[in-house]
């Protein structure tokens, strides 16, 4: 049985949260007005996040309302909202 996990993120709430790992899609929606959305990841010293990139190295980072599929390892994950507003975001697991 394949358990899905989901994780939601909006503007007022777009800190860490723990992800278990594995294949997420990636989505949201907001009032990007030019601004972007992106998701970003824990690194090994515990307090720097950085945005992470899907398998062909494109930051997984959206402009508009979208999604997209990305490997993710076990740890922290954070919203980076940049002059975007309204912003709902998800991640949630795809079975493999």
């Amino acid at each position: 049985m394949n358990v899905t996990e989901s994780i939601t993120w909006t503007s007022a709430d777009s800190g860490a949260k723990t992800l278990k790992g594995g294949r997420y899609l990636f989505n949201a929606t907001a009032t990007f007005g030019g601004g972007s959305v992106a998701l970003q990841a824990m690194l090994a010293d515990g307090s720097t996040f950085a945005t992470i990139t899907d398998a062909g190295g494109n930051a997984v980072s959206l402009t508009a309302a979208g999604w997209k599929t990305v490997d993710l390892t076990p740890g922290q994950y954070k919203l980076a909202i940049v002059t975007a507003t309204a912003v709902f975001a998800n991640a949630t697991s795809v079975p493999v």
